[in-house]
C-alpha cells in the first residue's frame, strides 16, 4: 500500500505542473499571513503558509518550499507541504516597516512574493499612548492658550456679550471673537446657556452668537492644518523664555506662544503615532468600508466628540491621519459632520436642571448642527469635489471643509432666525416648575472666564444690596406700625440675604484660585 502511495506521488511530481501561492482555506479565504504584522526580534506564534497546487488547482503533498528572507530569520529553513498542500513557516523580522519575503521551490514553476510588516514590541500600546498623550497635550495647549487670550481681551469679551448680541450679524461676530479668545466653541455655548438661565441674555440674542462660535472654532483647525509642527519645540522654548520676562505683555505673549507650541507638538505626536497604520491593510479596508457608509462615520465621530467634549480634538485626530495620507477627503467629511454634531453634547449637559430658556439654547445648537448636516449630506460628493478644487493639500482641504460647512450653515440660517427661534420655542414647552431661591447671576461655568465671572458677581452683589435696602425700608414700617406679619417676612428675607452672602463669598473665593489680573484681584477683595 505504501509503495502505491509513493508511486502516485512520484507520478504527480513527474507529470504535473506545480505552482506555489499564498495559502487559502477550503472557502477561498487567504490564510497565508501575507500583509500581516510581526514584532521585530521577537519569536511569534504567527505563521506564514505557502500552498502548493497542481494545474487542476489541487493541493500537492511532499513539495519542498524555501523562504528567502534577507531581513529576518525563518524556521524551518525548508518546509515540506502536507496533505493539504501547506508549507508552514515561523518568521522573525529584524527590520521595522515593510519586509519582502520570497517563497521558492525547485519543483515549482513560479515563486511567490509576500509582504509583511515589522513593528517594535508593544507597538499597539505605544501607538494608543501616543495618540492619547498627543491629544492630551493638544487639549491642554488649547485650554492654556484660551486662558491667556482671555486675560488679553477679557474685558472686551464681556462688553461684546452684553452689548452686541441684539443684532444677529453682530452676534455672529461676537461668537467668533469669544471663541477665538476662549479657544472653545463648547465653552461659548455653555456660557450662553448660563446667561439665559440667569436672565442676563434673552434666548433670541444667543442664536447669532452660537453660529459665530461654530465659525470661530474652525479658525483653530485652519491654524493646526499648517504643517509647522516641526517648529513646535522651538515655539515652546520661545514661549518659555518670554514667560521669564518681568513685563506683563511679554509674559502673556509667552503663554500664548508656549500654548500653541504644545498644540502643534501634540499634533506631531499624534501624527507620528498613527504612522504605522499606513502599513496595515485592515485599517485601510476599515476606512474604505466606512467611506461607503458615511452615516456610520458621522455617528462614530459624534459619539467620540461627545465623550471627549471637544470637536477641536476630533478634528486634530482627523488631521493627524491626513498628515500620513491615511484618509481621503471624502472619508473625512462624514467625520467632520459627526464632530460638529458631537460638540453639542456639552451644551446639552450644561442645560440639564436649568430654566427652560437655557434648554432652548442647547436645543438650538443641536438643531443648527443636525439640520446643517442634513442639508449638506445629499451633496457630500459634490462638496468634496468643490473643496478639493480650492485646496492645495489634503490637510488644508479638511480644514476648509470644516470652515465651509459652518460658514455655509450660518449663511443659510441667518435670514431665518425668527422662524427658527419660533420652532425651538414650539419644541420646548414652558415649564411650570417653581424655581428655588438662590443666586441668579453667578454660575460656576463663568469661573474659567474671570472678567465675566467678576461681572456676574458684581450683579449678584447689587441684587443683594437691593434686597437689603428694601428690608431697611420695611423694617422702619414694622417699627412704626408694629406689623408682625411684615416682620416675619423680613426675617425670611434676611435668611435669603445670608444665603446669597454665603454663596457670593464662596464664589469669589473660588474665583481667586483662577489667574486674575491686578484689577480683577482688587475688585475681588473689595467685593469680599
Amino acid at each position: 500500500m505504501r509503495k502505491k502511495v509513493n508511486f502516485s506521488m512520484m507520478h504527480i511530481l513527474l507529470f504535473s505542473l506545480i505552482f506555489l501561492r499564498p495559502a487559502r482555506d477550503p472557502l477561498g479565504k487567504d490564510i497565508s499571513g501575507n500583509g500581516g504584522i510581526f514584532e521585530i526580534n521577537t519569536p511569534s506564534r504567527k505563521v506564514l503558509i505557502i500552498e502548493a497546487v497542481n494545474e487542476k488547482n489541487e493541493p500537492v503533498e511532499g513539495i519542498p518550499v524555501v523562504l528567502v528572507f534577507p531581513d529576518g530569520k525563518v524556521f524551518p529553513d525548508t518546509a515540506i507541504t502536507d496533505a493539504r498542500g501547506y508549507a508552514v513557516f515561523h518568521i522573525q523580522p529584524e527590520k521595522e516597516g515593510k519586509n519582502e519575503i520570497t517563497a521558492i521551490s525547485p519543483l515549482a514553476e513560479n515563486e511567490v512574493k509576500l509582504l509583511i510588516y515589522g513593528f517594535k514590541r508593544f507597538w499597539l500600546f505605544f501607538m494608543i499612548s501616543g495618540v492619547l498623550g498627543g491629544l492630551a497635550l493638544f487639549m491642554f495647549g488649547l485650554h492654556y492658550g484660551g486662558k491667556a487670550l482671555t486675560r488679553v481681551g477679557g474685558n472686551k469679551l464681556r462688553e461684546f456679550l452684553w452689548r452686541f448680541t441684539r443684532i444677529p450679524v453682530l452676534g455672529v461676530l461676537t461668537g467668533i471673537f469669544i471663541t477665538i479668545m476662549t479657544q472653545s466653541s463648547s465653552a461659548t455655548t455653555v456660557m450662553l446657556v448660563s446667561f439665559t438661565d440667569a436672565g442676563i441674555m434673552k434666548f433670541w440674542e444667543t442664536l447669532g452668537v452660537i453660529l459665530g462660535a461654530d465659525i470661530g472654532t474652525t479658525l483653530t483647525v485652519q491654524l493646526v492644518a499648517f504643517k509647522i509642527h516641526e517648529f513646535s519645540l522651538f515655539m515652546i522654548f520661545t514661549g518659555f523664555i518670554l514667560m521669564l520676562f518681568p513685563g506683563k505683555r511679554e509674559k502673556l505673549a509667552g503663554r500664548v506662544i508656549f500654548s500653541f507650541g504644545l498644540v502643534f507638538f501634540g499634533m506631531k505626536i499624534m501624527s507620528d503615532a498613527v504612522a504605522p497604520l499606513k502599513e496595515i491593510k485592515k485599517f485601510h479596508s476599515l476606512l474604505a468600508w466606512a467611506g461607503k457608509r458615511p452615516l456610520i462615520g458621522i455617528l462614530a465621530a459624534a459619539v467620540f466628540t461627545g465623550i471627549i467634549q471637544s470637536s477641536g480634538a476630533t478634528m486634530a485626530l482627523i488631521l493627524s491621519l491626513s498628515f500620513q495620507n491615511l484618509i481621503t477627503l471624502k472619508e473625512a467629511i462624514p467625520l467632520i459632520f459627526g464632530a460638529n454634531i458631537g460638540t453639542c453634547v456639552t451644551a446639552v449637559i450644561a442645560s440639564v436642571g436649568r430654566d427652560v430658556e437655557a434648554k432652548k439654547v442647547a436645543l438650538a445648537h443641536v438643531l443648527f448642527k443636525v439640520i446643517g448636516v442634513i442639508l449638506f449630506f445629499p451633496f457630500l460628493s459634490h462638496f468634496a469635489s468643490f473643496i478639493s478644487l480650492l485646496s492645495p493639500s489634503l490637510s488644508r482641504s479638511i480644514a476648509n471643509a470644516h470652515t465651509f460647512f459652518n460658514v455655509g450653515a450660518t449663511l443659510l440660517f441667518l435670514p431665518f432666525l425668527r422662524p427658527f427661534s419660533a420652532l425651538v420655542r414650539f419644541l420646548t414647552p414652558a415649564e411650570k416648575k417653581k424655581k428655588e431661591f438662590g443666586p441668579l447671576y453667578i454660575d460656576p461655568t463663568f469661573l474659567g472666564t474671570p472678567p465675566i465671572a467678576m461681572g456676574a458677581a458684581m450683579r449678584e452683589v447689587l441684587r443683594m444690596a437691593d434686597m437689603v435696602l428694601e428690608m431697611y425700608k420695611q423694617s422702619i414700617k414694622v417699627l412704626e406700625e408694629n406689623d408682625v406679619e411684615l416682620r416675619e417676612r423680613i426675617i425670611k428675607e434676611d435668611d435669603r440675604v445670608d444665603l446669597l452672602d454665603e454663596r457670593i463669598t464662596l464664589y469669589l473665593t473660588r474665583l481667586s484660585d483662577e489667574e486674575l489680573s491686578h484689577e480683577l484681584s482688587k475688585r475681588s477683595v473689595i467685593l469680599l
